[in-house]
């Protein structure tokens, strides 16, 4: 009969050791990831408040930063007879006009970068085509003043620069999140599926700011 030498017993007992930490530690893995976890951010951004402006919406109405003051909103930059992405970014509001009725302190504002077409009628026919209902905000105005307030306001790309007669206007496909007291919280691509179920979370949590 053989016995294990004084060297051998010892390793052996050291692997046994070794064994049971690594099980120890393993069954113990999921805890610490989960004790660890960084916190999701509790609050949006903060980038710039939107300067004041005064528009005509399709009702004939004069609309300014001050009568949104109070709601959550989402706007974008869009013309009536665009041909490229402007029907898909109207999808993407009507999506979100769905989702949020019944909310009255949530609005979508859509102004038209093509206003010498886009009068107060053709903005109407337009909303109706899409359903739109009080608090879905169609604008037009002068033209010189939407261009600066996309380009400086809201820093958002609109230019006639390389237009054509089908396609006069070149914009921005963003959709722009801002607060209750006028400040922009986010950027959301236009045209893409994706980004719909995050503006739709975000406009939750601003409803719930108090300040």
């Amino acid at each position: 009969m053989s016995f294990l030498t004084p060297i051998r017993l010892w390793g052996l007992l050291l692997s046994l050791l070794l064994v049971a930490l690594f099980w120890s530690w393993s069954g113990k893995k999921d805890a610490a990831f989960e004790v660890y976890t960084t916190p999701a951010r509790a609050d949006l951004v903060r980038h710039w408040p939107v300067p004041d402006f005064s528009l005509t919406e399709r009702t004939g109405k004069t609309v300014s930063l001050a009568d949104l003051k109070g709601k959550v909103w989402v706007a974008d930059f869009f013309y009536t007879t665009c041909p490229g992405p402007c029907p898909m970014m109207t999808s993407r509001l009507k999506e979100i006009h769905e989702a949020t009725r019944g909310r009255s302190r949530v609005l979508l504002v859509s102004i038209s970068t093509d206003p010498s077409k886009d009068t107060p009628n053709m903005l109407r026919l337009y909303a109706e085509k899409f359903g739109a209902d009080e608090r879905w905000l169609f604008l037009t105005g002068d033209k010189g003043a939407i261009f600066e307030l996309a380009n400086k306001g809201f820093k958002l790309s609109v230019t006639e620069e390389g237009g054509t007669e089908r396609e006069p206007v070149t914009h921005s496909t963003k959709l722009v999140l801002v607060d209750k007291n006028g400040m922009i919280r986010g950027f959301y691509e236009g045209t893409s599926q994706g980004d719909l179920s995050k503006i739709e979370r975000d406009i939750s949590r601003l409803e719930k700011e108090t300040r």
